[in-house]
């Protein structure tokens, strides 16, 4: 069973979903600007740990709904067509550190080096 999210855990799933609201295009193209029907999507999933690090909670992404949707048929869901979804976005750990460094620039706080660096060595 995971480990229930810390307080900074929730705190960046919050601010991970606020960015999400005008910053979505900054991931998926200019086809996403505005658009705001996101879900959180945890990568490795919420207790996972890379190197001994525990990056669960942390590695999270903003996805369009109809893109990780478990209902959505979309043809490039990555929870259904992920090699599909990795082909036209990126790997995940790109998008996770395109996403981190916008964060950062507009002063929001970012995961830790370790746990950062843990995900950007992620085969994901």
């Amino acid at each position: 069973m995971a480990k229930r999210a810390n307080a900074e855990q929730k705190k960046w799933l919050s601010d991970v979903a606020e960015w999400a609201q005008d910053n979505l295009h900054v991931l998926y193209g200019e086809a996403y600007r505005g658009y705001n029907s996101i879900q959180l999507h945890h990568v490795t999933g919420r207790a996972s740990k890379h190197n001994k690090v525990e990056v669960g909670h942390w590695y999270i992404l903003a996805i369009p709904k109809e893109l990780h949707d478990v209902m959505s048929n979309h043809s490039l869901n990555v929870t259904h067509r992920k090699k599909a979804f990795t082909a036209k976005y990126g790997m995940q750990k790109d998008l996770f550190g395109k996403m981190v460094n916008s964060m950062g620039l507009q002063g929001y706080a970012i995961p830790s080096d370790d746990v950062f660096w843990a995900i950007l060595s992620t085969n994901e």
